[in-house]
């Protein structure tokens, strides 16, 4: 029963590359209302840059682009015959990072509080070579996850923007039990005092 429980609020959260595209979805929307404002109906993509999320920024964006009306030209190889600017994409900020480490109540599974940021940072190139626009656009998106779902929620450790080190839990270890002893024991005198009255 607990297997096919925790299988659903899994199923339910969205793992550390959705919340990461959640981000990426609303630079990439900020961006295409500056295009639209531009006038730019037909671009060439290029991702600058050793992001290991390269491929993902320029999926998502040519889908985001694509869905508000952009043609998107494949390659750069391509454009000359096209006709189209180069929209040239270099991500400042790409990561999935972990926030503070908390408990809902005094007892309780740990929770930690989980931070997708996107900043790109876009040129837009014209034919004659020249910069006739530039933009920086992000994008954050943030929830709270279990501590014990957070390494599975992360998926691959290859890709180290997706997938942070947890931050440790301060100074609950020791404080979390006293505090805990010290609330049941003034319950329990409480009771009994007032049973004695």
């Amino acid at each position: 029963m607990n297997t096919i429980l925790l299988t659903i609020v899994l199923a339910l959260t969205p793992s550390n590359m959705e919340l990461a595209e959640e981000a990426l979805v609303i630079s990439s929307e900020a961006l295409s209302d500056i295009l639209e404002s531009h006038n730019v109906q037909v671009v060439t993509i290029e991702i600058l840059g050793e992001h290991e999320g390269g491929w993902f920024i320029e999926q998502t964006l040519t889908s985001v682009l694509c869905e508000n009306g952009i043609t998107i030209i494949s390659s750069v190889s391509d454009s000359a015959s096209h006709s189209s600017e180069r929209l040239m994409i270099r991500p400042m900020e790409m990561v999935v990072e972990y926030g503070d480490v908390s408990r809902p109540w005094l007892i309780g599974s740990k929770r930690v509080e989980r931070i997708a940021r996107c900043e790109l940072s876009a040129n837009l190139v014209d034919l004659n070579g020249e910069i006739v626009m530039t933009a920086r656009t992000d994008g954050t998106v943030d929830d709270v996850v279990s501590w014990s779902d957070a390494s599975t929620l992360s998926g691959s450790k290859e890709w180290e923007w997706l997938s942070r080190e947890l931050p440790e839990e301060t100074g609950s270890g020791i404080l979390e039990p006293l505090i805990v002893t010290g609330v049941v024991a003034s319950l329990v005198y409480l009771f009994y005092s007032s049973r004695a009255d």
